[in-house]
């Protein structure tokens, strides 16, 4: 995750902050990384499919800390992934299941303690854990919203439109997205560091990004290497730094490298950094006002006028499910994208990924699957089914004593009320 080497370049913009900064302000969690965070203390279940409610534990732990903070949390989770990262998604994968097979033999040898480190390697994060998540933000009215695809363009999306002001994430991909303010190494006393685009002018000689363009920008992480391009070798941000200060369209830059021998690029290259050019500006989102999909960024005319950048540009912002016909498609007029079933999924309410399934919380549904095995539940499909449309999570057997406890209404009274429009999408305290 992320464009690797970046954050170290950044190190003297870097302000330690706490999170009582942000007193009374919106800021938008990447549910994802927090997951990723949390799935360490029980990737054993996770990857062994067993019950566990300690990723949740740790949500619940984090969303106490920002409310003592007088903070507003806004969750976003990723949806489905888009065709421009396959080769990404691909590779992660490969990495997960090796990893899985060594845990499990580290396991069986009586190496549980090796094991384990491999097993927190091998974690999936998926949206039925994600449903559970959501399902304890429905119950606490706490915001959300599933991102049709990628989390990042989401959250920048809400922090263009005024509703978040900063976002909490380990990811610097937010950065090239053109988020302005990003916080991250939070820790549990609520410690982080801020990175602020207004900062850029600030940054050193050696590494003037507050100089560079947002296109120049972008190229300099598709040299080095990111989600979307598998970058070039010995070219770290520092050396590509270099080179888009020299050059600043990327037709010569490539020309340039093609004439020396020191550096060389795969064939491949070219496209990835079409199609990357193209996600991290006009990628897909799911706008909480309206209730519609839209766009990061409003894509050219230019570009919506050509069949062939059409077909290009699919690729690399997502397809969308067709109002009328309900089959997903490369849909680029609006007004033919179904907002309803878009609305659906950016509830949870839709698995993200089939865009056409109910998502069902994860250990609800493992709860379901053991007592269908032992025939609590009968043989007959439509029992099961409407055993798994009651409530999903019973997060109440988590909580702490202090938390239930609590009064809800002078619980929540430390939020202020947020526009109307957003609780039609999103469960809203504010």
């Amino acid at each position: 995750m992320g464009i690797p080497g970046l954050l170290p370049q950044l190190k003297r913009i870097q302000k330690q902050v706490s999170l009582k900064k942000y007193m009374y302000q919106t800021l938008a969690i990447d549910g994802y990384a927090w997951l990723h965070r949390a799935s360490c203390a029980c990737a054993f279940e996770l990857v062994m499919n067993k019950p566990t409610n300690k990723y949740l534990q740790f949500f619940i732990k984090r969303l106490q800390l920002l409310k003592r903070l007088k903070i507003k949390p806004y969750i976003v989770f990723d949806g489905d992934s888009l065709f421009v990262k396959n080769h990404t998604e691909t590779r992660r994968r490969k990495k997960r299941l090796e990893n899985e097979m060594i845990a499990k033999k580290l396991w069986s040898a009586g190496n549980r303690y090796k094991a384990m480190e491999y097993f927190q390697k091998s974690v999936d994060i998926t949206p039925e854990m994600a449903k559970c998540i959501i399902d304890y933000c429905k119950l606490h009215s706490i915001p959300y919203i599933v991102a049709p695809f990628e989390a990042d363009p989401q959250m920048v999306y809400l922090e263009k439109m005024g509703l978040i002001q900063g976002i909490i994430s380990e990811d610097s991909d937010l950065l090239v997205f053109g988020c302005k303010t990003l916080i991250t190494k939070l820790n549990d006393q609520g410690k982080a560091l801020e990175i602020s685009k207004d900062d850029f002018s600030a940054l050193p000689e050696n590494f003037p990004l507050g100089e560079l363009s947002e296109q120049q920008f972008r190229n300099l992480v598709c040299l080095a290497g990111c989600d979307y391009t598998s970058g070039i070798w010995k070219v770290g941000v520092v050396t590509a730094m270099k080179i888009v200060k020299r050059y600043s369209e990327m037709k010569d830059i490539l020309i340039q490298i093609e004439r020396t021998e020191k550096l060389c690029f795969s064939k491949a290259f070219k496209q990835q950094v079409e199609f990357a050019n193209y996600a991290f500006q006009y990628q897909r989102v799911f706008c909480p006002l309206s209730n519609q999909i839209t766009t990061l960024n409003n894509i050219p005319k230019a570009v919506t006028n050509s069949h062939a950048e059409i077909i290009k540009i699919m690729k690399c912002i997502g397809s969308v499910v067709e109002r009328g016909s309900g089959v997903r498609k490369d849909v680029i007029n609006t007004k033919n994208i179904d907002h309803k079933i878009h609305e659906m999924i950016a509830k949870g309410e839709l698995h993200p990924v089939d865009m056409a399934s109910k998502l069902i919380n994860r250990e609800r549904k493992l709860k379901a699957r053991k007592l269908f095995k032992v025939g609590l539940l009968g043989g007959e499909s439509n029992s099961f089914n409407k055993k798994v449309e009651q409530p999903l999570v019973d997060t109440q057997d988590v909580l702490s004593e202090r938390e239930n406890s609590l009064d809800n209404k002078n619980a929540s009274s430390i939020y202020m009320t947020s526009p109307a429009a957003i609780s039609g999408t999103v469960p809203s305290i504010f």
